[in-house]
């Protein structure tokens, strides 16, 4: 990670020198990156070299330029002091074993970048401007600042401020990025990059979205968009790419930055893999799905088993009742025709009294398939209860039904059931729904049909 970050006011106006420290700037960065990030010492002294090296040239530039310049030479030599107590500090510091402990470490990273921002705005600062007060009015470089020792005091907290900050941020688990007010993200964590698999500077030089999935792009740019127009606290969920080629959903709160005096300075982020909680919520939707599923094939099993004679297999008194009922709104609604046929097995006391209830069971049995077969797939058929058996004739009149409960009738007649010697008869009774007459009073009315049926000496078919 960067340990020290260069600032606009750092610059002190001579361009080669500038450079110079710029490049100083990197070479601590540098180190302080392979510190970090377990080099081993052997390739943290040669890195201190080569930082003793480019000291050297740039502090003999200085050098020059001070012999050219109008300071007094007491200043002069303070300035050549600095350079030599830099360059024994270091070799102090190279010769040390133990660098790569933490501690130690912290202490020449420390060195180095105090030093760095008191040489800059001290004797350096001091140099340029003795040479632009020589220089012609034209030639002066407008960019020199010339900074208080408050400012500079200050300058330098900020910089200790945001390096122990981006330290921090390193050592975050969360992935943490930071922009300004134009959205431009100028930090990204160890912990982002290392999630997306790319280092610092390429992530920083590739737009943000590149690396969210495609389908979730258009919603974050806009949210993001939007928080830079109107800054305010916000969460965002979308896929970002890993290091794997794969992608993982990210959960990130998003808050603006506000300086003291209230202007809106960009947006920081912090985000976490919730890949693990999807992909729970996921299983438990598709859990309550199945649930769900289930429950409702279970309940219509269970309506099915309410609606359904167990002997049979065909619909049961409640069935009749409440399809009997639907089917009599719906015809008077249609003015189409609907005729209920009213059945009763001849006698079936004495054959449960004479051969037993297995034999009354399988004559029941016989029965209802006789009158499944005979009905029409659309029309209704139940068991009302004992040995009575209702049928509903759907768009039928009453000489169509009567015609479908002969045959009905002649069918049940000509059943053969094993160990039972006599013969199956049945009787019904047919009545054709009214105007505005309920399925109560339709029912009643084949009832009476039925009993008609029975008076007149059994197996045959009465209308109403």
């Amino acid at each position: 990670m960067k340990f020290f970050y260069w600032n606009k006011n750092f610059e002190i106006g001579i361009a080669n020198l500038d450079a110079q420290h710029r490049r100083l700037v990197d070479l601590i960065n540098g180190l302080a990156e392979l510190i970090t990030d377990g080099g081993k010492l052997p390739q943290v002294q040669t890195l201190i070299g080569q930082l003793m090296d480019y000291a050297a040239n740039h502090f003999s530039d200085e050098e020059e330029l001070l012999i050219l310049s109008s300071l007094p030479q007491e200043n002069k030599d303070q300035h050549k002091a600095a350079h030599k107590a830099f360059v024994d500090k270091t070799q102090t510091l190279f010769k040390r074993k133990d660098l790569l402990q933490a501690e130690v470490a912290e202490q020449v990273l420390e060195f180095l970048t105090t030093w760095l921002i008191s040489h800059i705005l001290g004797t350096d600062m001091k140099l340029a401007q003795s040479i632009k007060s020589e220089q012609p009015e034209q030639q002066k470089t407008e960019t020199l600042i010339d900074i208080s020792p408050v400012e500079r005091l200050l300058i330098g907290a900020l910089t200790e401020t945001e390096r122990r900050f981006r330290l921090i941020s390193d050592q975050a688990p969360a992935m943490i990025w930071v922009s300004d007010a134009s959205g431009n993200r100028g930090f990204i964590n160890r912990a982002w990059t290392a999630f997306v698999g790319i280092d610092e500077t390429t992530a920083l030089n590739t737009p943000y979205w590149e690396h969210i999935h495609p389908e979730d792009q258009t919603n974050y740019k806009a949210l993001i968009e939007e928080l830079l127009a109107n800054p305010r606290t916000a969460d965002a969920e979308y896929r970002l790419h890993k290091y794997n080629n794969s992608y993982a959903w990210i959960l990130e709160k998003i808050l603006p930055r506000i300086d003291t005096n209230g202007a809106f300075m960009g947006l920081i982020a912090s985000a976490t893999d919730i890949t693990a909680i999807k992909q729970a919520e996921a299983l438990l939707d598709q859990s309550n799905k199945e649930l769900e599923a289930e429950v409702a094939r279970r309940t219509e099993q269970l309506e099915q088993l309410m609606l359904t004679d167990p002997l049979t297999g065909i619909g049961n008194r409640r069935m009749l009742t409440l399809r009997l009922e639907e089917e009599t709104q719906r015809a008077h609604r249609t003015q189409r025709p609907l005729t209920a046929v009213f059945f009763d097995l001849d006698h079936f006391k004495r054959i449960n009294d004479t051969y037993g209830h297995a034999a009354g069971d399988a004559v029941l049995i016989k029965v209802a398939e006789a009158l499944k077969s005979c009905n029409r797939d659309y029309d209704l058929l139940g068991r009302f209860g004992g040995e009575e058996f209702v049928m509903v004739l759907l768009e039928t009149n009453m000489d169509n039904a009567m015609k479908l409960a002969e045959r009905a009738r002649a069918a049940i007649s000509k059943l053969q059931i094993q160990d039972l010697p006599e013969q199956i008869t049945i009787s019904a009774g047919m009545a054709e729904l009214r105007p505005n007459e309920t399925w109560e009073l339709l029912l009643q009315r084949s009832d009476a049909a039925l009993y008609r049926a029975k008076k007149a000496g059994r197996n045959c078919v009465q209308a109403d």
